[in-house]
């Protein structure tokens, strides 16, 4: 079940799937959903929007990773060797794209610089 949460003139202004105080339940394809994620596109086709959104989803898995990496949930080789290899690529991809020649130095908090942020 899709719930849409609406502003005070009516407009959709969010979609959970799980029941919320002042949502309501709306059909998943409701005109009013549709123009909801095409932001007023009126050519949108739900296809196009997954292959759009496929490249900063990829982006958000990656920095996901990377942080359960660096906390130590997980190691970089308990991933499948071809998931190693496909991030390593992305990740040099990125910085032949960023021209980035500098060497990656860590982050540290404004509280103290011997903290790591993360």
């Amino acid at each position: 079940m899709l719930y849409a949460i609406r502003n005070d003139e009516g407009r959709i202004t969010g979609l959970t799937e799980t029941a919320q105080d002042g949502a309501e339940p709306i059909a998943l394809k409701s005109p009013e959903v549709l123009d909801f994620l095409s932001g007023g596109n009126d050519d949108f086709q739900p296809d196009d929007y997954l292959n759009k959104s496929d490249n900063s989803v990829s982006r958000i898995l990656e920095d996901l990773i990377d942080l359960l990496i660096t906390k130590d949930v997980i190691m970089f080789t308990e991933l499948p060797d071809v998931a190693q290899q496909k991030l390593l690529n992305r990740k040099l991809a990125r910085r032949i794209l960023n021209d980035d020649d500098a060497p990656e130095i860590e982050p540290t908090s404004i509280l103290s610089d011997d903290s790591p942020v993360i």
